[in-house]
């Protein structure tokens, strides 16, 4: 996808700019600059955490990469305003488990934006699939509220449908 079909598939789920945002599973970096260009100059820090440290090299030197599996705690991540996670969970086994470590780095009104494929069925690929309904329930089951789907378009490389929802974490 082009960097602006990115932007616009999770335009949705970006409501202000600014603040403090992570990318979990952010590899190479598409979905981070999409992302660090929805939230504008103001965002404050910027993290983008994967377990592959080559592909981390690739991002942008304004961003701060932390190699790490974002499965397991990550005691460096500060409060968040916001996190995305794109077409990561789907290589996650126990989904509840990281989602529920996810939502706990987020700020009560945090935004978890994620962005998945919308298939039942396992693939090489994606062994673990996370549908939007699938997201809806993991994130329902760890306290997080005001699920929605913000965007969607056909994968370009198998024409499979993409989605990207975001949850609002619930004020204390």
């Amino acid at each position: 996808m082009t960097h602006d079909e990115l932007v616009a598939l999770i335009r949705g789920g970006v409501t202000q700019t600014g603040g403090t945002w992570a990318d979990f599973g952010a590899g190479s970096g598409n979905f981070t600059r999409a992302l660090r260009d929805l939230l504008g100059e103001q965002a404050t820090l910027f993290y983008a955490i994967d377990r592959n440290g080559g592909a981390l090299r690739r991002q942008q030197p304004d961003v701060n990469t932390i190699t790490a599996d974002f499965t397991r705690p990550i005691p460096s991540i500060p409060p968040l305003d916001g996190l995305l996670v794109a077409n990561a969970l789907h290589f996650t086994r126990k989904q509840t488990d990281a989602v529920a470590q996810l939502q706990a780095y987020l700020k009560p009104g945090g935004v978890f934006l994620i962005v998945e494929y919308e298939v039942r069925l396992s693939r090489a690929y994606i062994p673990f699939p996370v549908p939007y309904q699938r997201f809806k329930s993991l994130a329902q089951s760890v306290g997080l509220t005001a699920v929605a789907q913000v965007g969607s378009r056909k994968s370009p490389s198998d024409g499979k449908l993409m989605y990207a929802a975001r949850a609002i974490k619930a004020a204390d």
